[in-house]
């Protein structure tokens, strides 16, 4: 359409999107989404009413500044051909064939909220045309060539992958070594690593201290330190002996419901979970935390680790015995939807392609090892994987539906331009509601009817109102805010006010169908489908899907079968990672070409093996490694084996471990006595409810101010009454009279009261208010929670906004798979140690447990070493902190005249000492 600068209506216009291209001729087939075959025929009278009435005004008006002939596309928009005008721009689709409310054009030509072209109409004549033109179903002749993408990866290159390629390999059965000092070891993976150092004339390092072995041992299984009485039975079974005292303290520990939440928490990092969308537009996700408990109980329950894969691709379609278990499958399904999504996408199509992206990407990283979404816009550089192959598994994810926003009311769910791409939930076969759910009396609910009756009566006076444009969006935009709001509230309950049980995830769409290759990925440049299926690279077979299935469960049984060469591996490294330290494939997220080859192959496929013949047992896993006298080594440096071998990997002596953030802050609370072991039901995202994130709060600053204003005044009311009573006795006592207490005339105070609060004493009370008001909104909105004494697995997760304790300490970024996370030493995490409320009050119910505990300073010094690092002090030690003790104490009791001081109390001294303990580097180090 005729630009025209500086006009708030073209500036209004800038906003409109890309899509898919349609099929080379008029009587043939559209294509959306990812490629689904849409006929569309035309008949003479519409290609007639087309050309004549259709096309000349676009030429005219259009094509100058939004077409491919021009070289214009402003706002995203182009026009001259069928699909890029259903695409549109950056602000929607142009053209929604049979639908004028969502055809952004139609919105445009008519000056509803955008203004084409520029300070004038079109004819009454060429809108009617346009509007009938839509109803019709919008039918355009003008089409574009389907190319066609040749890949240059050839079978002949593919099979000659799978014959050399270690990865692509089947997992094959090795031979035992024979080694020379056949007493060190104790299992078969104790032999495979000790001839790989043999064969190289190195040793393995001595075992570890009893003490190190038991606190190895707690934290990587269920997370937490040992209690004293785990260290004295422990020591005394080590004594007798030390291969019994290991098995017996794993079988206890693996029993704890504290392993799930720790082996748990590993999965999210893969899974990356989080409770929000992330990206531009951060929205919440109140159901995630289902997910995150269905993780938890699947390890405590030891679930078999190819059933786990199959529930979470496809746990909508497998059979189930009763509505419990359907429930469950429902909720696995999370996994696939609870990625990052930009809800404020334009456009449909890039939103979806985006979406498909995103899950291939997950799905192929998290269980093979394979980053197959390379090949998004060319054949994958470096792996045997062709670009057609990411489109057959496109396929399949274009053919499931994604369920991860909030349930449409009966008004349907508003488009905000905030959130434009929308979802609803899944309905859980069971009644199982957010324990945060509101429930609505039969007046509240019709009060919520009347509040979206009365909105929708505002947009429709707005829609016939000629005011100036810029005014009807912004008012447009006030209201669908106001009433995406109302209608999030309607549509979590059933028609009685009684909230329904939801959970994220997928279910196979109405209509399967094929994706169509984009060339360089592009949603406007469509070449041929492909069938539905997976890379000829990692399967000999293809996947036999029938045409009304998406998919989906084929492609989960074959990820979950014993004959795949990865699945087996990629988990048995993961969790070789977790306990040793480091992999044996050290790029846990990608066993292709520009990874790392396995340190001891042999030895991973043997792991392999024995995990599938397990039944896919994790625990079994675990417990094959941790009883093996590999795990005991110590970390004993040695100077020649380090010259041969600086990275470790031939595993000549043990990986110190910095404690991850969850473990660190768990720790300090189980120490100081104040961990809360009990799972908090939902999370505080699922409190909050479904809204956008804004700042760095689950709640709309300005309403919690106002509520939380309001809390303190009720609460500080007969306080504040009673101390302007005081003053006024006070004031009629200083000039002989007396005070009864009686308010002025009708009720009001009198005006001696009403000096009072005027006064300096008024002012006072209204600092000492805005003052609570502050404390109590930083609780409430904070995403820190450091008054929380639950387990940190349960805290709440919004993307880019994790707990400080968390953030500081290398957690993993939940928007993107992390196997391996890093692990720092910054100047951020001493600072933190020194000055976080979290660390002071866990410092200060360190030093009461010492102090409730023993009298003396010598045990209550003793204890504290016990509690931190799994051992005694030694006599340098203990003399060294009682000596800061005194120190501590004498500079307490100068400081004690000093009114900024921090008082001269036992406890502080004590608390003090503690902290120390929690910011040396053996508290935050596995040794």
């Amino acid at each position: 359409m005729k630009s025209q600068r500086g006009t708030v209506a073209y500036a209004a216009i800038l906003v409109l999107l890309l899509c898919l291209a349609p099929t080379s001729t008029a009587q043939d087939a559209i294509t959306d989404e990812m490629g689904e075959s849409v006929e569309q025929v035309i008949t003479p009278e519409q290609l007639k009413f087309f050309e004549t009435n259709i096309r000349p005004v676009m030429i005219r008006e259009c094509y100058g500044c939004h077409s491919n002939q021009s070289g214009q596309a402003r706002g995203g928009l182009r026009l001259d051909t069928r699909s890029l005008t259903h695409l549109g721009g950056d602000s929607g689709p142009g053209i929604v064939p049979g639908n004028l409310e969502e055809s952004l054009i139609y919105n445009a030509i008519t000056h509803t909220d955008f203004v084409m072209p520029p300070k004038r109409k079109l004819s009454d004549r060429e809108i009617a045309d346009f509007r009938e033109w839509i109803e019709m179903g919008a039918p355009d002749p003008r089409v574009t060539k389907i190319a066609e993408i040749k890949s240059q990866i050839t079978s002949e290159d593919i099979q000659e992958a799978k014959e050399s390629f270690w990865a692509y390999k089947p997992t094959a059965k090795t031979t035992t070594p024979v080694v020379n000092d056949a007493s060190w070891s104790r299992t078969d993976i104790d032999r495979h690593v000790l001839g790989k150092l043999e064969s190289v004339d190195l040793q393995p390092a001595p075992d570890a201290p009893s003490y190190k072995i038991l606190r190895r041992l707690c934290f990587d299984i269920v997370g937490l330190p040992p209690t004293p009485q785990q260290i004295t039975w422990f020591e005394k079974a080590w004594q007798s002996d030390p291969d019994q005292a290991i098995a017996t303290t794993l079988d206890r520990l693996l029993e704890k419901e504290q392993f799930g939440e720790r082996w748990g928490r590993h999965w999210l990092d893969v899974a990356r979970y989080g409770e929000s969308t992330g990206r531009e537009v951060n929205t919440t996700y109140p159901h995630a935390w289902r997910y995150r408990d269905y993780v938890i109980d699947s390890f405590n329950d030891d679930k078999p680790f190819d059933r786990f894969i199959q529930e979470q691709i496809a746990g909508d379609l497998l059979p189930v015995q009763d509505d419990q278990q359907w429930t469950e499958n429902l909720i696995a399904t999370t996994f696939l939807a609870m990625g990052t999504k930009n809800v404020n996408e334009q456009s449909g199509v890039q939103f979806n392609a985006d979406l498909i992206d995103e899950q291939i990407d997950t799905t192929t990283r998290v269980f093979l090892g394979t980053s197959v979404a390379c090949a998004r816009c060319h054949d994958h550089k470096f792996d045997p994987i062709r670009q057609t192959d990411y489109y057959a598994m496109a396929g399949i994810f274009a053919s499931t539906k994604t369920y991860f926003g909030n349930p449409p009311s009966k008004y349907g769910t508003p488009v905000t331009p905030q959130s434009r791409r929308i979802s609803s939930l899944i309905l859980l076969p069971v009644q199982d509601p957010n324990p945060f759910d509101k429930s609505y009396t039969a007046s509240e609910l019709e009060d919520l009817h009347d509040q979206m009756r009365d909105l929708q009566s505002q947009l429709a006076n707005l829609r016939r109102d000629s005011g100036s444009a810029q005014n009807g969006i912004n008012q447009r935009i006030r209201i669908g805010n106001q009433m995406a709001e109302v209608s999030a509230k309607l549509g979590v309950v059933d028609e009685n006010g009684n909230p329904l049980s939801y959970c994220m995830g997928v279910q196979d769409s109405p209509s399967p169908r094929d994706a169509r290759v984009l060339v360089r990925g592009e949603i406007d440049q469509p070449a041929q489908v492909v069938p539905r299926g997976i890379p000829d690279a990692l399967s000999d077979q293809p996947l036999s899907i029938d045409a009304d299935e998406s998919g989906r469960l084929e492609l989960a049984r074959w990820i979950a079968s014993p004959d795949n060469p990865l699945t087996a591996r990629v988990m048995v490294n993961r969790i070789w990672k977790h306990l040793l330290g480091q992999g044996l494939v050290t790029s846990t997220e990608n066993f292709g070409a520009t990874g790392t080859a396995p340190s001891h192959p042999e030895l991973l496929d043997h792991l392999a093996i024995e995990f599938v013949n397990s039944g896919w047992s994790v625990k079994s896993l675990i417990r094959r490694i941790v009883t093996s006298r590999v795990y005991r080594m110590d970390t004993t440096f040695d100077q020649r084996s380090h010259q041969y071998d600086p990275d470790n990997a031939l595993l000549w002596h043990a990986n110190a471990k910095r404690l991850d953030a969850e473990s660190l802050r768990d720790a300090m609370l189980s120490i100081c006595g104040e961990l809360d072991t009990q799972r908090p039901r939902g999370s505080d995202v699922a409190q909050a409810g479904y809204m956008r994130v804004r700042g760095e709060t689950l709640a709309d600053p300005r309403e919690m101010v106002r509520t939380v204003t309001q809390e303190v005044i009720e609460q500080k009311r007969e306080e504040y009454r009673e101390r302007i009573g005081e003053a006024m006795r006070q004031r009629f006592a200083q000039r002989g009279g007396t005070f009864r207490g009686r308010p002025g005339p009708s009720g009001r105070p009198s005006q001696a009261a009403q000096a009072i609060v005027d006064g300096e004493m008024g002012r006072q009370m209204q600092r000492e208010t805005m003052q609570a008001v502050a404390e109590q909104v930083a609780k409430k909105v904070s995403l820190d929670k450091v008054d929380a004494n639950y387990r940190s697995v349960y805290l709440p997760i919004v993307r880019d906004l994790v707990p400080r304790s968390l953030d500081v300490f290398d957690f993993a970024d939940a928007s993107m798979v992390i196997g391996d996370r890093e692990s720092s030493n910054t100047p951020n995490q001493a600072l933190y140690m020194m000055n976080n409320p979290l660390v002071l009050r866990a410092s200060e119910s360190f030093a009461e447990r010492l102090t409730q505990n023993a009298s003396r300073v010598g045990d209550q010094i003793t204890q504290a070493f016990l509690l931190a690092y799994g051992r005694p002090p030694t006599a340098g030690e203990k003399q060294a902190s009682a000596d800061f003790l005194r120190s501590f104490s004498k500079s307490a009791e100068q400081r004690s005249s000093n009114p900024t001081g921090r008082g001269d109390s036992d406890l502080s001294v004590m608390a003090a000492f503690c902290q120390s303990l929690f910011a040396a580097a053996e508290f935050r180090y596995l040794d």
